[in-house]
Order: structure tokens, then C-alpha cells, then sequence
């Protein structure tokens, strides 16, 4: 429609008044309002009666249509209006009309039970996928005792040096200063009851039968430098897991061996800066202090801890969309749910072994 397009391009109004009448021809539009404005307001000034006849215009856009709606509302008479026009008249009316309510406060016990409903809600659908994912990795696993070729000893070979060789530096620094806090705490509060001695006692107690907490945020830190879960929804299930899982859990229990050594390293060096005991003294009392009971119990722990690390950051790096912010929130949401689950088996631990004696 070349004419439509050559009106609205260049629109122009022509106004004729004459005693009781203001006639408007042409396109009323953005372009045009001013000059309709302005001729409307000369000539209520000079009349009583107010009519205007829109019976000619040829074109009305929104701002067109708003502004004879405001006219109406000042009990000016429009007359001559055509259907389509009144159709778009209708419609502005409307809109103006409503009232513009402010919707109300929700008050702040039901935004509590909304938070608290969405949470569950979250928890129970991370449920459902972790047991999925838990499902599938035993089913690979199966497969992979039935068929052992379907392995790769190298694609393992590289999991466990990355996920062990690079984590030794930050797992033993966390060793040996957890030492050190634990020896500071457990001093300053044994010595005003002459209780200095058990320091050691305590230290390497908590080291062999807790590190492996240690040496699974270590692990956790790692993996975060590594980076390598934007690639894999881009392959097989068995292909990017299975080595991931078996070479977590191969070099977790590693890591915690190492990480009890450093511990008990660290645990010699308060002892002999706050206590003054020689190093053969030190290992004297550790002997005493603990069995391979204690060292059994860390241990036993570190395999499941990496089952549970291995499956929530692989679970999370299957869910990446394919951009950094994507990569960045899972692996933040992977490091947050695998130190809670921990966190939770490691209390279970404690129950269990404490019932069972050791």
C-alpha cells in the first residue's frame, strides 16, 4: 500500500473551526498532535459549545487516539467517528479507565512457607537425580565387571593423576595447618587443667580418623582448576563417569594416607614448639594414642566419600548448557552438595563406628 505508506511518512492535518465546530482532516498522529493541541485549546477559549468532528481523518495512530479519549473525558463531543476508529477509541478508554491497583503484600510467614516449599521441592528433585545417577553408575559399573576391555587403563591413569598428583600440594598445606589449629586449640584449653600431654593424643586421633574430610575439599579444589565438566554431555556415559569414579576413588584413599602423614608431621611441630617433645617422643605417645583401628577408620571412609564426589560433579557437569556462566553455576552447586554430602556420611561414620566400637 504505497499510499498508506507515502500518508503516514509525511502526515499533515488541516483544521477548520467554524462557530460551534472544530473539523479535523488528515492523519492525527504523533507528528500532528501538537498542532491539533494547540488549535483545540484557541478554540475552547472562544466557544461555549465544544464539537469536534473527526468525521475526514484519514488516519489516527495511538498518541491520536489517547488524545481524543482525553478530550471526551473533558466533555468535549466527537462526532463523525469512524467504526475502526471507535474500535481503537474503545480500547484506550478502556485501559484508561482501569484502575491501577498495587498488587497486594504477601505477607512475610507465607513468603517463609513459599522459600521453605521450594527448597524441599529442590532437595527432593536433587534426590531423585542423584539415585538416578547413582542407578546408572552401578549398571556401568556392571557392565564394566562383565566386560573389562570396555575399560580405558589410560583415560584411569589420567584421572588419578589429576585428581591425586595435583591435589598433593593443597592437601598436605590443609593437613599440616588443621594440625596446627587443632594443637593451638586443644593446648590452650588442656592446660589449665594440667592436660598438655594428651595434645598429641588428640591430634593424632582426629587427624587418622578425620582427614579424610581434609583430603576431600582438597580433591574438590582441584577439580575446580582442572575444569573439565564442560565436556561432558558431549560424550557416552561410561566414556567420561566410570573414569572419573574409579579414579576418585583409587586416589582419594591415597590422599588420605598422605594427608594423615602430613597431619602427623604438623602435629610434631606444635608439639615440639608449644610442649617441647622431641620427635621420638612425639611418635612414642602416637603409638600409644592410636591402633590401625583409627587408621582403618579414615580410610574406610575415603572411598565413599569419593563415590559421592565423583557422582554430584559428574552428575553437575552433565548438566552444562554450553556457556562459562553455565559451567561456573554447576561446578559451584557440584563443590557445595559434595561437601554436604560428606559432611552427612562423615556424621554417619561416627554413629556407626562408635556403636560398632571403634
Amino acid at each position: 500500500m504505497p499510499g498508506a505508506h507515502s500518508q503516514w511518512s509525511s502526515p499533515t492535518l488541516a483544521i477548520e473551526g467554524n462557530d460551534d465546530r472544530l473539523s479535523l482532516d488528515g492523519v492525527l498522529g504523533i507528528r500532528t498532535l501538537d498542532q491539533a493541541r494547540q488549535a483545540l485549546e484557541r478554540w475552547r477559549k472562544q466557544r461555549k459549545s465544544h464539537v469536534l468532528d473527526v468525521s475526514k481523518l484519514s488516519g489516527l495512530d495511538m498518541p491520536g487516539a489517547m488524545f481524543l479519549c482525553e478530550l471526551r473525558d473533558k466533555h468535549v463531543e466527537l462526532a463523525g467517528v469512524q467504526p475502526e476508529h471507535e474500535a481503537l477509541l474503545e480500547l484506550i478508554g478502556g485501559l484508561q479507565r482501569k484502575p491501577l491497583t498495587k498488587p497486594p503484600a504477601v505477607p512475610r510467614w507465607r513468603q517463609l512457607v513459599i522459600q521453605l516449599g521450594k527448597g524441599a521441592d529442590d532437595f527432593w528433585h536433587d534426590a531423585i537425580d542423584i539415585t538416578v545417577f547413582v542407578g546408572r553408575t552401578m549398571s556401568a559399573f556392571g557392565h564394566a565387571l562383565r566386560h573389562p576391555s570396555s575399560l580405558r587403563p589410560a583415560s584411569i591413569s589420567r584421572q588419578i593423576a589429576e585428581t591425586g598428583i595435583n591435589a598433593l600440594p593443597i592437601v598436605g598445606l590443609m593437613a599440616v595447618m588443621i594440625s596446627v589449629v587443632i594443637g593451638y586449640q586443644s593446648v590452650a584449653q588442656l592446660r589449665p587443667y594440667g592436660g598438655e600431654e594428651f595434645t598429641i593424643s588428640l591430634i593424632a586421633v582426629s587427624v587418622l580418623r578425620e582427614m579424610a574430610f581434609t583430603a576431600e575439599i582438597g580433591v574438590m579444589k582441584a577439580r575446580e582448576e582442572i575444569d573439565a565438566l564442560n565436556s561432558m554431555g558431549l560424550q557416552p556415559f561410561d566414556l567420561l563417569v566410570l573414569p572419573r569414579m574409579i579414579g576418585l576413588i583409587i586416589a582419594l584413599p591415597l590422599l588420605t594416607f598422605f594427608a594423615d602423614i602430613m597431619g602427623l608431621l604438623g602435629g610434631a611441630m606444635i608439639a615440639q614448639s608449644l610442649l617441647h617433645v622431641s620427635p621420638s617422643q612425639d611418635m612414642e605417645r602416637v603409638r600409644e594414642a592410636v591402633g590401625v583401628s583409627d587408621l582403618f577408620v579414615g580410610l574406610v571412609k575415603a572411598p565413599v566419600f569419593a563415590f559421592f564426589i565423583a557422582t554430584v560433579g559428574c552428575m553437575h557437569g552433565l548438566r552444562v548448557r554450553g556457556s562459562a556462566e553455565s559451567v561456573g553455576r554447576e561446578t559451584t552447586r557440584a563443590v557445595v552438595k559434595a561437601i554436604f554430602l560428606v559432611i552427612v556420611f562423615d556424621a554417619l561414620f561416627s554413629v556407626f563406628f562408635e556403636k560398632v566400637g571403634l
